[in-house]
């Protein structure tokens, strides 16, 4: 098991606290219109690839469950991986997405709730509140649970906030790959993560 003090895990906590603060100043732009609270999993079922410094982060925190914990975590995950690769025909790679979910997160409790919520990826942070990715600036995604198809969304705020977290996870990538010397071939998931260790990975 690598140091949990390994310089991009922290750099990837820091990561983790902007889209955090970024979420919470969305949340009191938005008011109501946020409807995200505990019980809530809607978001939960997405199929998506996270970064391999968040991997290794999930790989941490499965190491420190409980035997049994652990082991029933696990057989969700396999189960996620079984389905996914059957959605992906067993080709998945980097960049690939889907239009829509229906691959419950293995970390998912029976309360609707994160089993590994301070270990989450950055997404499932800041997933809820509009977000503007600068590389595609003719939208906005938002949950559609709190704005609708065509809503209006107003936000002096959201384009700067949201740029300055957009490249700061970019800066964390370009760090991994300075130190790794590029991307793992096959993209990582929450349930790849809880599955194996990804903490083999970091430089």
């Amino acid at each position: 098991m690598a140091d949990q003090t390994h310089p991009l895990i922290e750099q990837l906590k820091q990561v983790c606290a902007q889209a955090d603060a970024e979420f919470e100043r969305g949340r009191r732009v938005h008011g109501a219109r946020i409807l995200c609270a505990a019980g809530c999993s809607s978001c939960c079922s997405q199929i998506f690839q996270i970064t391999e410094v968040e991997a290794a982060r999930i790989s941490q925190h499965v190491a420190t469950l409980p035997e049994a914990e652990r082991a029933a975590l696990q057989a969700r995950a396999r189960e996620n991986l079984r389905r996914r690769n059957w959605l992906f025909n067993d080709n998945e790679r980097w960049g690939d997405s889907l239009a829509s979910g229906g691959n419950p997160c293995p970390a998912l409790t029976s309360k609707g709730a994160c089993g590994m919520y301070d270990a989450r990826p950055i997404m499932c942070r800041k997933f809820g509140v509009p977000i503007f990715n600068p590389d595609k600036p003719a939208s906005v995604m938002a949950c559609e649970l709190n704005f609708k198809p065509g809503d209006e969304i107003e936000d002096a705020e959201l384009v700067e906030q949201q740029t300055a977290l957009y490249r700061a996870q970019q800066d964390l990538q370009a760090d991994w790959n300075g130190m790794r010397g590029g991307r793992d071939d096959k993209p990582w998931s929450i349930a790849r993560a809880i599955v194996e260790d990804a903490t083999k990975f970091l430089p």
